[in-house]
This record gives C-alpha cells, sequence and structure tokens, in this order.
C-alpha cells in the first residue's frame, strides 16, 4: 500500500518489548493532533480500474471529515480521530472492493466521554459507529485503539465469509519487509453502563459510578444491567492490546457492559494481553475463539454475571490461562462489601474448549493451563473440555487460587464445597489436572479434596493425557467422535442440556466447543478462525 505524506511520519515506529502480563490499567500520553481538515472524498484511480472509493465521512460542529482515499485504501488524519477527540455524530465505515482497508492514523473515540461526579451526563442516545460487512480496519500506533463511550453504540455486524477485521497496519502495507505483531495497536474497548463491583448500591442510583477505564481513562459503570451498547458479530481483531506489566490493553474489553449487547461470532488472535476480559457487567458471549493471545484467552472480573456458550481458546505459542476469572476486590462478606450495586462474578459458561500445551512460549510466555479461579469467584460450568499436554506446575487444567480468600467463608473453596463453584458433564485430559493449593486450607475446609470435589460433581471424569487425537478432532480443536483416556479406554460421554437452564444457551448435544464433523455456521468460522491464525 502507498501511503500518502499523511502518514511517512507516523509510520515509523520502535520494537516494543513484551512485558509480563497482569491487570490494571495503562495511561497513553495523546499524540500531537492534526487540527487540519481533510476533505478528500473518492480517488478516480481507485478501485476497479476507475471507480470511486467511497470512505467514511462525518458532520461536526459544521465541519465534514472524510478520510482520503488512495490506492485500493482510505487514510484518516488525525484531523478525523485522534486520542483528543471524541466523535459525537454518527457514520458508517463502508467496505472496500479489491482488499482495500481504512488505515487510522489516531485512536477512534465514539461518543462523550464524562464523569457524573462533575455535573454531567451521560447521552444515552449518543452516536453509533456502524461497520459494513466484509471492511478492514487498520491502525498506525500501538497506543491507538477504538473506544465506544457510555451511551454510545458499535454496530459492527459481519458475515462467515465476510467478517469485519481489525488488525495492525503491517498486515495490510503491502510490505515484505514489515510483519504485524502482538501489541501493534490497542484493541477495542466497550464502555457499558451496566453494573460492577466497584460501585456502591447508592452512588448506582444517583448515576454515579464512573470508574477509570483502560487507556487515555475514561469512564464506565451505571445502574442499568440490560444496557445495550451495540452488537459485534463477525468480527476479527488481530495484533492488539499494548502496555507494560500490570497496565495492559485487551483484544477487546468489555467494561460493565449490558445484556442488550450483543458479542457474537468474534475472533481474537495475537493480542498482547487477554483476547477478552469483562469488568463487570452481564453481557453475554457466544462463538468465540481467541488464538495465541499473551496473557488469558478469557478473562473477567468486577461482578461479571453473564452467559457464555462456544467458546474455544487454543495457546500453541503464546497464553497464561485459558479462562482467568476473579470475583472482587475484598471479600464480599466484608463490612466494605455490603453496599455494593453487585456481588461477585458468577457467570455461567458452557460448551468451551481450551487446548494448551503447557510449554515454554514465545518471550518466555507459558502457553499453558486451563482455567484458575481466584478472589471469592463464582461460576457454573458445562459442557467443558480441557485438554493439556503439561504435566508441569503451572500448567494444570484447573486452580483454586486462595492467595488472598484463604479458607474463608466466601473464599473459592468454600465456593467450591457448597457448589457455588460447579462443573457439569465436563472432561479434563491433562498431564496436571489440579495445581496445588496455594495458601493451606484451615478450619472446615482442611479435609478439601479437589479431586473428590470434581468427580463427584455432575458427569465429570479426569480421562488423564495421552494424545491430542485421543481426545481432538483433526482439526485440533474440535471434541472427537470417540474420546480415549491415557491407557486406550473408549469413554461415554454425557452432556448437559443447558437450554433448560436459560433461553440463551442451545442444547449442544455434545462436550467441549465443537464436536468433530459438525457442519454449521460456527465450525465454518472455526475453521475459518484456524485458518487466519495459521498465516
Amino acid at each position: 500500500m502507498k501511503l500518502s505524506g499523511l502518514f511517512k511520519i507516523s509510520l515509523v515506529t520502535t520494537a516494543i518489548t513484551l512485558a509480563g502480563c497482569g491487570g490494571g490499567d495503562i495511561n497513553v500520553t495523546p499524540t500531537t493532533v492534526d487540527n487540519s481538515v481533510d476533505n478528500s472524498v473518492t480517488n478516480p484511480g481507485g478501485n476497479n480500474g476507475g471507480d470511486t472509493i467511497s470512505c467514511a465521512t462525518y458532520t461536526l460542529d459544521g465541519a465534514t471529515f472524510t478520510g482520503e482515499a488512495e490506492g485500493v485504501n482510505c487514510l484518516y488524519s488525525q484531523a478525523f480521530a485522534s486520542n483528543a477527540k471524541e466523535i459525537t455524530s454518527s457514520f458508517v465505515i463502508p467496505a472496500l472492493d479489491d482488499g482495500g482497508a481504512h488505515v487510522f492514523e489516531g485512536a477512534l473515540f465514539i461518543g462523550d466521554d464524562v464523569d457524573t461526579s462533575t455535573g454531567a451526563t451521560i447521552d444515552v442516545n449518543g452516536p453509533t459507529l456502524s461497520i459494513e460487512a466484509g471492511a478492514t480496519i487498520a491502525f498506525t500506533k500501538p497506543e491507538s485503539f477504538i473506544r465506544i463511550a457510555r451511551g454510545a453504540n458499535i454496530e459492527a455486524i459481519g458475515e462467515v465469509d465476510k467478517p469485519i477485521i481489525f488488525t495492525s497496519i503491517k498486515e495490510v502495507d503491502g510490505d515484505d519487509s514489515t510483519t504485524a505483531q502482538i501489541g501493534d495497536w490497542g484493541g477495542v474497548q466497550v464502555n457499558g453502563r451496566g453494573h460492577s463491583i466497584r460501585c456502591t448500591a447508592t452512588a448506582a442510583a444517583q448515576d454515579m459510578c464512573n470508574h477509570s477505564a483502560e487507556g487515555i481513562v475514561s469512564y464506565y459503570g451505571g445502574n442499568d444491567p440490560q444496557d445495550s451498547s451495540g452488537i459485534l458479530k463477525h468480527i476479527v481483531i488481530k495484533y492488539a492490546g499494548f502496555g507494560v506489566e500490570g497496565d495492559e490493553l485487551n483484544g477487546l474489553t468489555l467494561n460493565a457492559v449490558g445484556s442488550g449487547t450483543t458479542i457474537d461470532y468474534v475472533h481474537v488472535h495475537n493480542g498482547f494481553d487477554d483476547g477478552i476480559e469483562l469488568f463487570g457487567g452481564s453481557v453475554n458471549l457466544k462463538h468465540i475463539v481467541v488464538t495465541d493471545t499473551g496473557d488469558d484467552g478469557i478473562d473477567w472480573d468486577e461482578g461479571w454475571k453473564g452467559y457464555g456458550q462456544y467458546i474455544l481458546v487454543r495457546s500453541n505459542e503464546y497464553g497464561n490461562h485459558g479462562f482467568e476469572t476473579d470475583g472482587a476486590k475484598v471479600d464480599p462478606l466484608s463490612a466494605d462489601a455490603q453496599d455494593l450495586v453487585t456481588t461477585v462474578s458468577n457467570p455461567t459458561i458452557a460448551n468451551a474448549t481450551v487446548v494448551t500445551t503447557g510449554d515454554q512460549g514465545a518471550e518466555g510466555r507459558r502457553t499453558g493451563a486451563g482455567m484458575e479461579m481466584k478472589e471469592w469467584g463464582k461460576a457454573q460450568l458445562a459442557n467443558m473440555l480441557f485438554v493439556n499436554s503439561s504435566s508441569v506446575d503451572g500448567a494444570g487444567c484447573f486452580d483454586l487460587y486462595n492467595e488472598k480468600d484463604k479458607s474463608g467463608d466466601a473464599g473459592v473453596h468454600a465456593n467450591a464445597n457448597n457448589g457455588d463453584i460447579a462443573f457439569m458433564s465436563s472432561i479434563f485430559a491433562c498431564g496436571k489436572n489440579f495445581e496445588n493449593v496455594n495458601t493451606p486450607l484451615t478450619g472446615a475446609l482442611a479435609s478439601f479434596d479437589i479431586n473428590t470435589w470434581f468427580t463427584g460433581g455432575e458427569n465429570n471424569q479426569l480421562i488423564g493425557f495421552a494424545d491430542f487425537a485421543n481426545v481432538l478432532g483433526a482439526d485440533g480443536v474440535s471434541t472427537a467422535a470417540t474420546i480415549t483416556d491415557s491407557q486406550g479406554t473408549t469413554v461415554a460421554t454425557t452432556a448437559k442440556d443447558m437450554s433448560e437452564v436459560d433461553s440463551f444457551f442451545t442444547n449442544a448435544g455434545y462436550i467441549g466447543a465443537l464436536k468433530e464433523g459438525e457442519s454449521s455456521e460456527w465450525a465454518d468460522f472455526v475453521a475459518a478462525s484456524l485458518q487466519r491464525a495459521s498465516n
């Protein structure tokens, strides 16, 4: 791709050294903003040998801002979008022919971000960013990301053969000397008006929930669990995330996003931190693929209480846990927690597969473990399949990590013991099934045995690991039609019908994210995701 002078300086980048991953926010210093207005609309020498290109355009405060058509692409300066500009007008990013991409020099912030404690009010009828199926959107800077403010919406609806792709400039620049990498740009962030454990009931009732989000300071939280931030469907997020240890952006960050939002058919590949991280809210997830992301596949915290079904996490080169879950930051039985607007994280997840090797991967990152639950968390988990070839410490299929909650009455071991953490119709095919207890259990929990707890659940099985092919289909991720254990004995499986729990769930009829030989839109999406991950 031939880049105009608009980007020649901005694309001179330095190498980013990936540090270890953790939680937290990243504070990014805004770049200098080009305040000139770019009104170029079409390129007579563009698509299809002379057809014009329609770049995105919007009008704000009487001025019109339009992308610059160049070749098959549309280029957007910081006059159009930057991390110092909030776009409060709705507009459409169209699909481009001939492999064209929309290239953004700066961040793309949709909606007016406000702190209601200052007297400002949230515009609940804020602008909508609409993205056509098949559109490709690329960013040139690690600190640039898409942010949807409270009250604004994103309508990004792709198709299985025409997904909407968010990626790095290095993937679309046509320069063989550049290679897209983890952390090339910031990712997608949605700030909602749902519940978060960081907010009191009193503050929520007064619309005073204002929690600082990742990236350049913005705010999320509110008192509407059914809030809608729009639709993300058939989208791909590649090479996203940015930050330093304890301070990262994710591929897709959902901050207190409500259940009125649709998150369906999402593939996150090669992200710096987590594939998808949820901070509170009640948004539901369906048809999710995460491949080789730097930290965890799916990470939740701050009281998330949504549903999830058909989730695949595969870690070959990067990865920490398939799922990492936090319930709260303080003991929910303490005095400090009594006025919170919501309680600890407690989602219901069905039909998930985590495939990992446990090897020491790129940049010293272990491609590691199945699921870690900590900080007073709860969850109901059905039809789960964890497959891991490693038997080393730190790569176990499941970990109740009680560093903070120890043997407390609301800690993870107490929650497991009383059924607030439960597996149903789930299989672990692992070299190491469970991590050792972090902090020794005392009192009534001193006799807790995690093996007995898991196998005593509804139709759960520990079958050991001999070979991935014993458990998985030829694609390396689907559940084999016939599963054998580490001794070669055929394993009988009984899936749980989760449609009886809630209408969100469908009756899959199998364990894991996808069954071998399945023919469906979901199977096509998984196949396309694996192909993308192998390129």
